[in-house]
């Protein structure tokens, strides 16, 4: 009875779809990992060591993504999100040491991808990898983020995941690698370097 059941649901699964799709029209949410969260440190070397630094949280992810299937292998993507995060204050040495909270950094992603797909597009299940490019703009605690007060950090992306597709719906699963540079350099001294921001998600999609 196992046996038969889990043939229906591979049956099932690699069914092609009713039609193959020619784009897809989706809702993301997911998560933002910031591994290495480090906006900026200062190090002071004198009768003992001062650490100070300035990080990122990992932070809730939304967003929505718009493709468009050029070939049956071969496609293009333009993604949006909008990410949480909270910036905080860290100090670690004799002198002083402690955290403080300085509230929510909110942030808007826009990239354009190209996918490249392992199957067709009336299959149902799609492995794919992709890669591409935009900005993202990070905006301060307390600033609104539609003000257009925010720090624009230009970045790339890369990645991979899977579709599946019930025609006309279907879900993806995406992970993805973001890094740009590192935001608030005119407000915070000594940033420098990349951030990297690594996005694991879920999309629900309208397939045409």
């Amino acid at each position: 009875m196992r046996t038969f059941f889990l043939s229906c649901i591979a049956v099932m699964l690699l069914a092609p779809p009713a039609q193959p799709q020619s784009a897809e029209l989706g809702i993301s949410g997911g998560y933002g990992s910031l591994g290495d969260n480090s906006v900026s440190e200062i190090v002071q070397v004198g009768n003992a060591a001062q650490t100070e630094e300035f990080n990122l949280s990992n932070g809730i992810r939304i967003g929505g993504r718009m493709a468009f299937n050029s070939r049956a292998f071969f496609g293009h993507e333009v993604s949006y999100s909008y990410q949480h995060a909270r910036l905080s204050y860290i100090a670690r040495g004799p002198e002083v040491s402690g955290t403080q909270e300085y509230g929510a950094v909110r942030s808007h992603h826009m990239y354009y991808n190209l996918v490249l797909h392992a199957t067709p597009t009336d299959t149902r299940l799609r492995p794919f990898v992709t890669g591409g490019g935009g900005f993202s703009s990070y905006f301060l605690p307390g600033i609104s983020s539609f003000s257009g007060y925010g720090n624009t950090k230009f970045g790339y992306n890369y990645g991979g995941g899977l579709k599946i597709n019930f025609f006309p719906y279907g879900i993806r699963f995406d992970v993805r690698n973001h890094v740009t540079g590192k935001p608030f350099g005119q407000y915070i001294p000594n940033v420098e370097g990349t951030l990297k921001n690594l996005e694991i998600s879920m999309t629900f999609s309208l397939l045409m």
